[in-house]
């Protein structure tokens, strides 16, 4: 069996097993009345968006707020269900390595959870382009969705994974969620350091608003302390470097314990 081959299998196995979840989906589908309420007076005042692409950005940075929480919380049973199952003793058996299973996992399950998310922000985006008869921006509003929520998903699909192979995942939830909201919603000028502002904002803001609104000069955002980020395209690029960088770095820390931890068996 080659790597490449054993990856893709359990990239497969992983995104079919997300996909199915009830729970992915009903989890997620408890965000669809709150993303979608007020949506007419939030994303289609044409008095406060001069265009549909200003609209559809503040829509894929709204999303990007809270699908990726979720999304987290989501994960973070992925890894601890094998040995549950003792699935991953029946693994070590093959010839795959860790490595192929562990990215294989962490890729299936992360893209069969971004699915969800997807639907509410193509609805979404639908409702806005329709609006503004805006039809030339559909590959814009498919360009927002992979630089805000797909980097955003990855960033905390990669530490629900790594972390659970150590922490006992309700106590990683609970930190995770503590987590999100101070770097995502606290203030920044409050005094109390946290990392909403800074490059490394985890809903990937500084990627939407650096790639497609820094030539534009427009001030975009209407959410408390978001009115007034604007980031330059090089800003962007640095943020979604970083977020994917600091996604990597957990999956290669993840793969050192495992290894590890089958040596010493």
């Amino acid at each position: 069996m080659s790597q490449l081959a054993a990856l893709l299998g359990a990239m497969r196995y992983e995104f079919l097993m997300q996909i199915r979840r009830i729970a992915l989906w009903i989890g997620m589908l408890f965000l669809y009345p709150f993303c979608f309420n007020h949506f007419n007076d939030l994303f289609l005042d044409s008095n406060f968006f001069p265009a549909a692409r200003y609209s559809l950005g503040q829509w894929a940075q709204f999303i990007a707020l809270f699908f990726p929480l979720a999304a987290g919380l989501l994960l973070a049973d992925r890894f601890m269900r094998d040995r549950k199952t003792r699935v991953d003793e029946l693994l070590t058996t093959t010839h795959s390595t860790i490595s192929a299973r562990l990215v294989g996992k962490y890729l299936g399950s992360a893209l069969a959870t971004l699915v969800p998310p997807f639907v509410a922000y193509a609805i979404g985006a639908a409702l806005i382009i329709v609006h503004w008869r805006a039809f030339g921006d559909v590959p814009l509003a498919l360009g927002l969705f992979l630089v805000g929520l797909v980097p955003a998903v990855l960033f905390v699909g990669a530490f629900s994974i790594a972390c659970t192979t150590v922490l006992w995942p309700v106590l990683y939830q609970f930190l995770f969620v503590g987590y999100w909201f101070w770097g995502n919603f606290l203030n920044p000028h409050l005094g109390i350091p946290t990392l909403n502002g800074t490059l490394l904002t985890p809903s990937g803001k500084h990627a939407i608003t650096g790639l497609f609104f820094s030539a534009s000069g427009w001030h975009y955002g209407q959410f408390g302390q978001y009115s007034f980020l604007v980031s330059t395209f090089q800003q962007g690029i640095e943020s979604l470097l970083l977020l994917l960088g600091c996604a990597l770095v957990a999956l290669v820390a993840a793969w050192a314990w495992l290894r590890w931890q089958q040596a010493h068996r």
